[in-house]
C-alpha cells in the first residue's frame, strides 16, 4: 500500500480538522528527532520545531498533536507570528500550509460559513483553521484586506456558555470579516 503524498496529507488534515492525521505525523515528527512516537513525543518535537523557527517556545504547551487534549496552550500572538512567518518567505517549507487552510464560504471546515449578510465580506478572502471544543473555539489563518493587504489574524475564545457554538462561531466570523473590509493601513 502507498501512501498520499506528505503534502496531500498535510493538505486534509488542516481543510478537514483531520485529528488523526495531525496525531499520525506528529508522531513521525517525533520519530525523526529521536523522541518517542507518542502523544509526549509528538509534542515535544512540535514544541522544539517552534523554538528553531525562533518563535516564543513559552508561549505554548502542547500535550497533543490534534488539539482535542484541553491541556494545550497556545498564544493568538504565536499563531499569528507562525502564520506570518510561513507567508514571508523565510522558510519556503512552510508555505506549503496555505494550500489546505480551508477558504470562507467555499470549503474544508469554513463551507457553508460567510453566508451572512454581515461575515459576507470574508467569504473568499479569508482562509483560516478552525478548532472547536466545548466551550473553546479558535480561528486562524490569513485574510486579504480590501485594498489588497495580507493579514495574518487568530481570535481565541474560551469559556463561551453551552449552546452557543453556532454564536460564538459567527462572532469569530464577523471580527475576519472586519478585517477584510479593512483599509488596515
Amino acid at each position: 500500500m502507498e501512501s498520499l503524498p506528505l503534502i496531500r496529507l498535510v493538505d486534509i488534515m488542516i481543510s478537514d480538522s483531520d485529528n488523526v492525521i495531525a496525531e499520525a505525523l506528529a508522531r513521525q515528527v517525533a520519530l525523526a528527532r529521536n523522541q518517542p512516537g507518542s502523544f509526549a513525543g509528538g509534542a515535544a518535537a512540535m514544541d522544539a520545531v517552534i523554538g528553531e523557527l525562533g518563535l516564543p517556545a513559552d508561549e505554548i504547551s502542547l500535550s497533543d498533536a490534534s488539539g482535542l487534549s484541553r491541556n494545550n496552550r497556545i498564544s493568538p500572538s504565536l499563531l499569528t507570528d507562525l502564520i506570518a512567518l510561513a507567508g514571508n518567505g523565510s522558510h519556503p517549507e512552510l508555505a506549503a500550509v496555505f494550500g489546505g487552510l480551508p477558504v470562507a464560504a467555499w470549503s474544508g471546515t469554513l463551507d457553508g460559513r460567510y453566508q451572512a449578510t454581515e461575515t459576507k465580506a470574508g467569504a473568499g478572502v479569508v482562509r483560516a483553521k478552525t478548532g472547536t471544543l466545548t466551550g473553546v473555539h479558535a480561528i486562524a489563518g490569513l485574510v486579504t484586506t480590501r485594498d489588497g493587504r495580507l493579514l495574518s489574524f487568530a481570535v481565541l475564545t474560551d469559556q463561551a456558555p453551552a449552546g452557543t457554538t453556532d454564536e460564538t462561531r459567527q462572532a469569530l466570523d464577523r471580527i475576519a470579516s472586519a478585517l477584510a473590509g479593512c483599509g488596515c493601513r
